[in-house]
């Protein structure tokens, strides 16, 4: 397990089944490929059967996540091939200037003579790193898949109940989190807008969390002061918000 300290730096991560470090990319870089993008490629790279029903997880018992992840990277229709690109710019801010080439049984990414590699042995971790640095459940929105294969509709299915669970809050079905994130803690902390913008993902939803829990504390304390009865307790600001 990843500790906060670590994730709460900034710094790499060292992905030691990889034999190297995973980037936590600022918003500021994240902004590059923009949030649809990059939520798509999240999505993609955190494939779980554990999402699928029981008769599906039945059909698939004899692929790993990491043999069903590959099928779909590589499927020829032009559906997924864009989201094929959303993964490979993702893989790209993770591991900046390495080239990055998806292979029938690994995925390999290159800088001069050394190489990060990603396969059925190391998948699991890989996937802890990233779902750890992301700190955030959302989900990416990504366009309407019509896979051909039958593991590509597996992960298919996956996105599209994903896209109906954020539609009933967001009809519009735009990806803003980071950006409305960031506005609002520029306003709500008067805080630069863009030193916020170099923040990595897991330090702005810590921020973005304490920065709500502070301010649901204060309006408790002002409500109280100004004699208001029977106030239904706030958390303490100051919990662990990670455990």
């Amino acid at each position: 397990m990843i500790n906060n300290l670590l994730l709460l730096s900034g710094n790499d991560i060292p992905f030691i089944g990889g034999q190297g470090s995973i980037h936590q990319p600022t918003i500021r870089e994240i902004a590059y490929l923009g949030e649809e993008t990059f939520f798509t490629g999240c999505e993609i790279l955190n494939f779980s059967k554990n999402l699928l029903s029981e008769e599906d997880k039945m059909n698939l018992e004899d692929q790993t996540n990491f043999d069903i992840l590959i099928a779909i990277l590589r499927e020829q229709n032009a559906v997924m091939q864009k989201n094929r690109n959303c993964v490979e710019m993702t893989l790209a801010l993770l591991f900046p200037s390495y080239l990055i080439t998806i292979k029938e049984q690994e995925i390999v990414m290159e800088k001069e003579e050394h190489k990060i590699i990603i396969n059925n042995e190391n998948f699991e971790e890989f996937k802890s790193i990233i779902s750890s640095m992301s700190s955030y459940k959302q989900g990416a929105e990504s366009s309407e898949l019509n896979p051909s294969g039958v593991m590509a509709k597996r992960i298919a299915e996956k996105l599209k109940k994903r896209h109906q669970k954020l539609a009933e809050n967001k009809p519009e079905q735009k990806i803003d989190i980071l950006s409305r994130y960031i506005s609002i803690l520029a306003v709500g902390e008067a805080k630069d807008m863009n030193a916020l913008f170099n923040y990595t993902m897991y330090q702005l939803f810590d921020e973005f969390k304490r920065y709500e829990l502070k301010m649901h504390n204060d309006t408790y304390v002002q409500a109280c002061l100004a004699g208001a009865k029977d106030l239904k307790e706030v958390e303490d600001w100051m919990q662990d918000i990670h455990s």
